[in-house]
């Protein structure tokens, strides 16, 4: 179902890393499916040059849990909390990737996060990050995920803290390129995860839901990597974005494999969709 017509194979997965839980479980994740699906995993800390940046200002401040845990905030101090932050990150990624024998490595580069992010883009298959990076529980989407979105190119599993991939693993189909990845792509999160899909068809009438549902299951039928993935299919309204956040609130809280096109590329739509739901979402974009 790829749109250009070659198996998809999972190679190489970007591993953001900061020292958020968020972080943590995105590195979990990305762990389960390069076990899966015989990929390496790159994980990645970036000392933030905006962070730096701060330091040349007088009013810049460290702030702590209390009053006197204010401090000015020195390029030197900085430096070495990167420093510290590396190790510590490095050694539990360590930790995690060496129990299940996957193939990893972990570099730390210099930069805007998202810049470093971006610029590695183009080398990965997938990036597995959290949504949240260093914020706060109940923040909006992160500043970093924003601008993944915004980039609108490859693939990118967001996810948070306490949730995992298991099955069933949902999409959406609509009969576009992108949803025929987003398809072969959640297939393969499946077996990862349990062994379970759901694809959810977007449908005006039912010759529509009908020709949608069997061009999936022709083309899952030749796929060999679909063997033995249990697909259930539901009919949904045609306004995605509305049909999507009932479901997900309701029901849900697996992963979706989410095709951009479906809710018409918009960086905005996929934001606010995003904020509204806590499920990992791997957006195909």
């Amino acid at each position: 179902m790829n749109p250009d017509n070659s198996t998809l194979r999972l190679r190489r997965i970007l591993v953001p890393l900061d020292a958020s839980a968020h972080s943590r479980a995105a590195l979990e994740a990305a762990i389960q499916l390069a076990e899966a699906m015989g990929a390496e995993i790159s994980g990645l800390y970036v000392e933030d040059t905006d962070l730096l940046e701060l330091c040349r200002y007088p009013f810049a401040r460290e702030i702590g849990m209390f009053p006197t845990g204010c401090r000015r905030l020195e390029t030197t101090d900085l430096e070495r909390d990167f420093r510290v932050q590396a190790e510590t990150i490095h050694r539990m990624m360590a930790m995690l990737a060496e129990k299940s024998a996957i193939h990893w490595s972990f570099m730390v580069r210099r930069g805007r996060v998202a810049t470093e992010i971006l610029s590695l883009a183009t080398s990965t298959d997938l990036i597995v990050m959290g949504r949240m990076g260093r914020s706060m529980a109940g923040a909006p989407l992160g500043s970093t995920a924003s601008r993944l979105i915004e980039n609108g190119r490859g693939m990118a599993l967001l996810l948070k803290e306490g949730l995992r991939l298991r099955a069933p693993v949902l999409t959406l189909y609509t009969g576009s390129a992108l949803s025929r990845r987003a398809v072969e792509m959640a297939g393969r999160l499946a077996r990862a995860a349990g062994g379970a899909m759901e694809v959810l068809i977007p449908a005006s009438d039912s010759a529509q839901w009908e020709s949608l549902r069997d061009a999936v299951l022709s083309a899952t039928a030749a796929d060999p990597d679909m063997e033995g993935v249990r697909i259930v299919f539901r009919r949904i309204q045609t306004n995605v974005a509305a049909a999507l956040v009932t479901i997900l609130l309701a029901e849900y809280r697996q992963p979706i494999v989410l095709p951009v096109d479906a809710i018409d590329g918009d960086a905005e739509a996929i934001r606010r969709l995003l904020n509204r739901i806590d499920n990992p979402v791997l957006l195909v974009q």
